[in-house]
């Protein structure tokens, strides 16, 4: 019984002092963590874009409801991706931006591009003459603009965050073995 008391005395006292608590501020996610998202984001939808580019024929050119859907697929995910750059933007700090402009520029760039893929894509969506080729194309351009994107988060995830103490270096990959050095032409 007095802990019933007690539990209505606290509850009382916590609807007479001017309702309920205010709710806690939203965390901003760091530069980092926002740019390591990102870059987890491009990947998904790059892994998505090569194998819609593996799937279609290059010398299909006959129109196909499958390519309109795919098309329309694709640009819904293009524009899913919208606000990841946006929350970057905003979660970078002065500091960041010093350190970092060149990432942000190309992080810029990639997303100008999946801008203007996304449009090209919605385009195809709606039109019944879209067949594989258009959308093999299309997802070849995608897959470009979201390597550079997803190569720069990566890289801005790193120069923002830095190393914490005691933290190694991520280690580069090794050298394909049966990769040959390219000579330079002059």
């Amino acid at each position: 019984m007095p802990a019933l008391l007690a539990a209505s005395s606290a509850f009382l006292l916590g609807a007479c002092s001017g309702g309920p608590a205010p709710a806690p501020a939203p965390v901003r996610p760091t530069a980092s963590a926002a740019a390591d998202s990102l870059g987890d984001h491009y990947a998904a939808l790059e892994l998505i874009a090569d194998s819609v580019m593996a799937a279609q024929s290059a010398e299909d050119a006959a129109p196909s409801e499958l390519a309109q859907v795919t098309a329309r697929n694709l640009a819904g995910r293009i524009e899913a991706l919208s606000g990841d750059y946006g929350t970057l933007s905003v979660a970078m700090t002065a500091a960041d931006y010093e350190r970092g402009v060149s990432l942000w520029m190309r992080l810029a760039m990639a997303q100008a591009a999946l801008e203007l893929i996304h449009e090209d894509a919605y385009r195809l969506a709606n039109d019944p003459t879209t067949g594989p080729a258009d959308l093999r194309d299309l997802a070849d351009r995608l897959s470009g603009a979201l390597e550079l994107g997803r190569v720069s988060g990566r890289m801005a995830s790193r120069a923002f965050g830095g190393l914490r103490p005691g933290q190694a270096p991520p280690a580069r990959p090794a050298a394909c073995g049966d990769c040959r050095p390219i000579a330079s032409q002059s």
